[in-house]
């Protein structure tokens, strides 16, 4: 019988975010001769201590490989260990006390890695230039995207035309030059802006001064299965992000035949790969000028539509998790 490669995983991961998705796509195409077991301690991602933690559940098993798909490693490990980073966010956009772990603490530790998984070129600069990481060291793994984005066929029903955001609220997102450009916009004012996500006071005073309160509607929490529907029935995905690491949002709406507006910066026009509409992010004209072309340019929102999906297929989960496996058992 073939001896079995013992990969212990920080599971702690799993969840409803990016980087829970990286993690269950992962699993699902584990190959059949790894066995895997799992960090027991529940503690939380944030805590300080997680690279203690990690490493005592390290020194307790009897794993010949530690994997984590984020950014945590050991601070100690018996066993060569192998840990994913997917941006620096930590460093620009979180508070002094993250920027002062990040670089005194992670980047140390990072050094000691078998390997460093990140998911674009852009990640894998940043981590060379800024923490002083050796390229050699890091290993570039692209996400993915699920099939089912593309072989969907159902769209979202809305009376009305919309733009789609999908994310979260945090300040890199840019979402209220978002709305601003949306609400300056020259367009008809039957397009919508729909997002991801409840109503909150600060947004909610910035949607007032701009006038569009019956222009905007909340999704709440979106299903997995319900997002295929929502991107295919979107005239465009607005997605003009300050940094990303990655951008899975980009690439789900390509992928399910919808232009998308993103940023001309960080990881975004690696991902968009030529076919989506960068703009400057922090210019909200030229994002209310994308907002416009897309709009009124019926020729050029064609051919991001076909741009996109021929884009979209350079991407799969399971390619992603093969590459990662790989570079695991390697």
């Amino acid at each position: 019988m073939k001896i079995k490669n013992n990969i212990l995983i920080d599971s702690r991961w799993e969840g409803n975010t990016g980087i829970g998705r990286l993690y269950q796509e992962v699993m699902k195409y584990a190959p059949s001769e790894v066995s895997c077991t799992y960090v027991e301690s529940k503690m939380g991602l944030g805590n300080l201590l997680s690279p203690l933690m990690l490493g005592e559940e390290i020194k307790k098993s009897n794993a010949d490989v530690f994997y984590s798909p984020s950014f945590m490693p050991p601070a100690f490990s018996k066993v060569p260990f192998i840990f994913t980073v997917h941006d620096l966010m930590h460093l620009f956009y979180y508070s002094k006390l993250h920027k002062i772990y990040y670089e005194q603490v992670i980047a140390r530790l990072a050094l000691k890695a078998k390997k460093i998984i990140t998911v674009s070129h852009f990640s894998k600069s940043q981590l060379v230039d800024i923490l002083g990481l050796p390229k050699e060291l890091i290993k570039v793994i692209y996400n993915g995207v699920d099939s089912h984005f593309l072989e969907n066929e159902e769209e979202y029903v809305s009376v009305r035309p919309y733009f789609l955001y999908v994310g979260n609220r945090r300040k890199n997102k840019n979402l209220p030059a978002m709305l601003t450009a949306f609400a300056q916009a020259r367009i008809p004012h039957d397009f919508m802006f729909y997002l991801s996500g409840d109503a909150d006071a600060e947004l909610e005073a910035l949607i007032d001064s701009l006038g569009i309160q019956k222009r905007v509607r909340y999704l709440g929490f979106i299903e997995e299965d319900d997002l295929p529907k929502l991107y295919k029935g979107a005239h465009a995905t607005l997605f003009a992000s300050l940094m990303e690491g990655f951008g899975l949002p980009i690439i789900e709406s390509m992928a399910s035949g919808t232009p998308v507006l993103t940023s001309n910066t960080t990881s975004l026009p690696e991902i968009a790969g030529g076919a989506a509409l960068c703009v400057d992010p922090t210019n909200i004209s030229a994002i209310q000028s994308g907002i416009e072309k897309l709009v009124s340019d019926e020729n050029f929102y064609v051919e991001c539509i076909v741009k996109g999906l021929d884009r979209a297929q350079e991407f799969s989960w399971k390619k992603t998790a093969e590459e990662t496996w790989e570079t695991i058992l390697s």
